[in-house]
This record gives C-alpha cells, sequence and structure tokens, in this order.
C-alpha cells in the first residue's frame, strides 16, 4: 500500500473531483470532516460518534481487515 497525496473539489452539482490518481484501478476511501468556523463551538470528537455508519452498513470488520492484510502480502 502506498500513500498518495491528492486533490480534491467538489463541483457545483456536489460530485467529488479527485486528481492526482495514477492510471489503472484504485480503490479510495474518503473521509470527510466539516470544519468550525471561528463563530461556532469547536468540533468535540464526541459529536462525531455514528458519523458515516451506512457507508459500513452489512460489512463484516474481521473479513474487512483480513482482506486488507492479504493485500499487503502481495
Amino acid at each position: 500500500m502506498e500513500t498518495i497525496r491528492l486533490t480534491t473539489t467538489i463541483a457545483e452539482n456536489g460530485t467529488l473531483e479527485i486528481s492526482g490518481l495514477p492510471p489503472g484501478p484504485a480503490e479510495v476511501l474518503v473521509v470527510i470532516s466539516p470544519l468550525a468556523s471561528r463563530s461556532e463551538q469547536p468540533l468535540r470528537w464526541r459529536d462525531l460518534k455514528g458519523l458515516g455508519k451506512e457507508i459500513w452498513k452489512g460489512v463484516d470488520a474481521q473479513e474487512y481487515v483480513s482482506r486488507l492484510r492479504d493485500e499487503w502480502e502481495e
């Protein structure tokens, strides 16, 4: 596995555009965290509980981790 710095923008229609990916298939995990403005209360980690849980619905955690480890072996 390698780490690549990507450039992202969100188009007016809400589409996430990613540039900087190498050619070929890629699996990308995107984590979006809203930024608090100076006038708002700062975000606390407890406020993020359950955020994004729908992404992992139906995914077996151990199976997912095992698949990642198998990829590292390749």
